[in-house]
């Protein structure tokens, strides 16, 4: 059985970091046997800002793009977040993307999360397990940490040696809780 898992690249800054590690970590998803992952950019789904009459929990949203985030996202078994930290938390427009989902998109699904910053993008690890909190998910206790200063080498992303095995400890536990 295959464990279709979206790694969601929760910034839209057009020279966001995240993005090599978007694709890192779905690389490093892709080692583990059984599972097909893939990266979902924000920016692909040009969500504007949640303004629906009704919240997700009640209706599903009638903006076209809200839509399609919601069929897109519900497609997938699993889904990875990977999230900056800004201002001690998550980006807004992460948080904004996932105001749209209705409940049925992550009801029973395993989450990870991998955060960078250069406080390891801790507390927006933290910050989005409250969030999540809402839907009937599990969040997976495995989670990746990336330090800008030491993941970083001149501006691109190098993970330190000591994060080899991580992704695909996190992807594991995932698979495990799907099943």
């Amino acid at each position: 059985m295959t464990t279709r898992i979206a790694v969601v690249h929760g910034s839209v800054r057009p020279t966001s970091a995240g993005a090599a590690v978007s694709d890192w970590v779905a690389a490093q998803s892709n080692l583990v046997e059984g599972v097909e992952a893939e990266v979902l950019h924000l920016t692909d789904f040009n969500l504007p800002f949640f303004v629906e009459e009704l919240p997700p929990a009640i209706a599903m949203p009638k903006d076209p793009a809200g839509v399609a985030w919601n069929e897109r996202l519900g497609s997938y078994d699993a889904v990875i977040f990977v999230t900056p930290e800004y201002d001690h938390s998550i980006p807004g427009s992460l948080k904004n993307a996932i105001d749209y989902l209705v409940p049925s998109v992550l009801e029973g699904k395993a989450i990870g999360m991998v955060g960078y910053s250069y406080q390891l993008g801790l507390r927006a690890i933290e910050h989005l397990r409250q969030v999540l909190g809402s839907f009937n998910s599990f969040v997976v206790g495995p989670h990746v940490a990336l330090h800008i200063a030491t993941d970083w080498t001149d501006g691109a992303f190098t993970p330190a040696a000591f994060h080899e095995g991580e992704v695909p400890a996190m992807v594991k536990a995932i698979v495990a809780a799907t099943n």
